[in-house]
């Protein structure tokens, strides 16, 4: 179990199952809990633990400091736990193992389409970074805005449950977008930052931090938003670069290492890529024709990703 890290990681807990006589050690930021097994059953344990009662409780015992929380083994050991009888524990940790497995397997079948638009998109356009088979151009060239928000005046404190719905890091990921934990602001905050008015089609990039790099597209739902500094805008001339194009371009293997490399470039201990570097990165620009086609292919898939997803 995690004892000290970042907050929302505290408390995380997993189940090591020893593979022959094998001797284990572990880092200081870690507890092992060892179950009495005439009380607990070890798997029941480890999904209490990811119950949000358990995290609820363990929230209330961290302390926060400037780089990373903590929580004391002490107050741990004073948290209680729903204990059924042993019985009624097992047939609990059978019954989420099996829904484990189902989700599994589901996010297996989802990688597989990842996988397949990733395939397609090599296919297609080979290497991006290699700019000998398309024309290039700087993204700058091809875009019609690049630019990162701000934090409203309060911060997480500030932050409302409706509004004007705010992105930040944790939102974006590769391909697609977290909705948990999305933050909304007042019509008045969002006034304070209408030069980062997101628009349909725009397409993410997180620029700082360990996420740098990740991108999606703005789903059309969650409009009106605004973006903070964490996070920049891409807004693609469509008539030179379709948004489908460009992100898939972004999520690139290859392209990854290089905005990855880049974010690395300023030699600080956080990484981060700036707006300049954005406007100067070079990308190929296919014609929009074959961009269209890509894009028609992605939406295809992305139905079936649905599909699979509603029957999962």
């Amino acid at each position: 179990m995690s004892h000290i890290n970042s907050v929302q990681y505290l408390g995380r807990t997993v189940l090591y199952k020893r593979q022959g006589d094998e001797i284990i050690i572990h880092g200081m930021n870690l507890l092992r809990l060892k179950a009495n097994g005439t009380l607990i059953n070890p798997i029941y344990a480890r999904y209490y633990f990811s119950s949000r009662t358990f995290r609820e409780q363990v929230r209330k015992i961290t302390k926060k400091s400037v780089n990373q929380a903590s929580f004391s083994v002490s107050d741990l050991k004073k948290i209680k736990v729903i204990l059924p009888d042993l019985t009624k524990q097992k047939e609990i940790a059978i019954m989420l193992e099996n829904v484990n497995d189902l989700l599994f397997l589901h996010k297996k079948q989802i990688q597989q389409f990842d996988d397949l638009v990733k395939s397609r998109f090599v296919e297609m356009f080979g290497d991006p970074m290699n700019e000998e088979n398309w024309e290039c151009a700087s993204l700058s060239e091809v875009t019609n805005k690049i630019g990162s928000g701000a934090t409203p005046r309060g911060g997480r404190e500030s932050y409302r449950k409706d509004g004007i719905t705010l992105i930040r890091s944790m939102n974006v990921h590769d391909g697609y977008f977290e909705y948990k934990e999305l933050a909304h602001i007042s019509e008045l905050q969002a006034a304070q930052l209408d030069n980062v008015m997101v628009e349909e089609n725009d397409v993410f990039i997180n620029i700082t931090g360990a996420s740098v790099a990740r991108s999606c597209i703005v789903p059309n739902e969650i409009l009106p938003a605004r973006v903070n500094q964490h996070v920049a805008i891409i807004r693609c001339d469509e008539k030179r670069l379709n948004p489908v194009f460009a992100n898939n371009m972004f999520l690139n293997d290859s392209f990854k290492k290089n905005l990855l490399k880049m974010g690395e470039s300023g030699g600080a201990t956080r990484q981060a890529i700036t707006k300049q570097q954005l406007e100067q990165l070079v990308v190929i620009v296919p014609p929009l024709e074959l961009q269209n086609q890509f894009a028609a292919f992605v939406r295809q898939v992305d139905k079936l990703k649905f599909e699979t997803q509603k029957c999962a």
